[in-house]
């Protein structure tokens, strides 16, 4: 996705009708922050069920294991 794209995404407000795990699903595989990044935080806490900070998603790979792991059990 072009910057232009995740910005065009971001104003369209699509996060706004998605649950937190839909944010997370999308989101979390996506380079471009399409949406603003407290709400894209508030959506991984909630989903993976604990607090995520903010350095983590440097090693963003370690949080999509997490979250594959997480959707596996369920």
């Amino acid at each position: 996705m072009t910057r232009e794209e995740a910005v065009k995404m971001a104003d369209s407000k699509w996060y706004e009708l998605k649950t937190a795990e839909e944010i997370v699903k999308f989101q979390l595989y996506e380079e471009r922050l399409c949406m603003p990044f407290s709400l894209f935080h508030k959506a991984i806490e909630e989903v993976l069920g604990r607090p995520v900070y903010t350095h983590e998603f440097a090693c963003v790979k370690n949080l999509q294991k997490e979250f594959e792991n997480l959707i596996t059990k369920n």
